[in-house]
């Protein structure tokens, strides 16, 4: 059994999950993560779980979630579970399952541990006035508060002295909603947590709003003697990906989106073609962790048009 590492991720997943949960394995393994893996499974096939937990060299502790709905049991139980068992580590990271990490970030969880919080940016800026305070039951002291580093619910990189505040978003539990994006935002203002938290583009982390296609941050590739590198459109490296890129429905969605986006600011067919490349940049980093690192996801499931995909890469290089 692989050592315990000093730190964690917490992840939820279905089995409709299966390619991302199997594409972020492979990309923990293939940058040499330092962290153990709580997984919160919600109906994983058990032959699945017990060939993770063989092939790879790091920690994977996995809860069967006893939740009859699939929200309640992934997205809502993962903060509870990360206070839980977060107390036992320096560092931990909550994720979406459909991240993979593309670069070595280990000094994320070592910036944690130090007390510090980093998060994803997500790209747009919002102002907490009385009704939102109102909504939310929290006085923030002023008529409105514009919140700068308002971030996405993953992924977040913090120590357990915060872990109150997974913990207070999970004992909420208002009977309207579960709004864990703007009541996290608005929780980590009023408690403190923003002032120490560093946030990164959402093009270089997160994805969220599009932000890897557009024209201006778009994920492309460069090819050197050194091999591909990542980028983003501002040539920052891509730390992570993320998105459903196994469902085929959702990948054209993707460009219908953008083409709407095109046409509303004026762009050319030529921006056109560099959207395209972005969204092929993202599918085909799905493809390399999901099917050729060190479990195949070929051995679990079959998607005919990812497959399809996978051969034409294969097959030039």
């Amino acid at each position: 059994m692989p050592k315990m590492s000093k730190n964690v991720s917490v992840v939820a997943a279905s089995e409709n999950y299966l390619p991302a949960i199997n594409a972020l394995f492979n990309s923990i393994d293939y940058w040499k993560i330092d962290t153990d893996v709580l997984l919160i499974s919600w109906k994983l096939p058990k032959d699945y779980l017990e060939k993770i937990q063989k092939a790879f060299n790091f920690n994977i502790r996995v809860i069967e979630s006893e939740h009859e709905h699939q929200v309640q049991g992934t997205a809502i139980e993962r903060f509870k579970y990360a206070v839980e068992i977060g107390k036992e580590y320096d560092a931990i990271c909550m994720l979406d399952a459909d991240m993979t990490f593309m670069s070595d970030i280990n000094l994320f969880w070592d910036i944690a541990s130090k007390g510090f919080i980093i998060a994803a940016h997500n790209g747009m800026l919002i102002s907490f006035n009385e009704e939102h305070q109102r909504r939310y039951k929290i006085d923030l002291g002023v008529p409105e508060y514009v919140a700068t580093k308002i971030h996405t619910t993953a992924p977040i990189w913090l120590s357990p002295v915060d872990l109150d505040w997974f913990k207070a978003l999970y004992d909420s539990k208002r009977i309207d909603s579960f709004d864990d994006f703007l009541y996290l935002n608005i929780l980590g203002i009023k408690m403190g947590k923003t002032k120490k938290m560093i946030t990164f583009s959402p093009f270089k982390m997160s994805n969220i709003h599009h932000w890897s296609m557009k024209v201006e941050t778009g994920m492309m590739r460069k090819v050197g003697n050194m091999g591909d590198l990542i980028l983003t459109g501002t040539e920052e490296e891509v730390l992570m990906n993320h998105g459903k890129f196994w469902d085929e429905n959702y990948a054209k969605d993707l460009f219908k989106v953008m083409q709407g986006y095109l046409k509303n600011e004026g762009f050319t067919e030529r921006h056109e073609r560099r959207v395209l490349a972005s969204r092929e940049v993202m599918i085909e980093e799905f493809i390399k962790y999901a099917y050729l690192c060190k479990l195949d996801l070929r051995d679990f499931v079959k998607i005919e048009w990812l497959e399809k995909k996978l051969s034409n890469m294969v097959g030039s290089d």
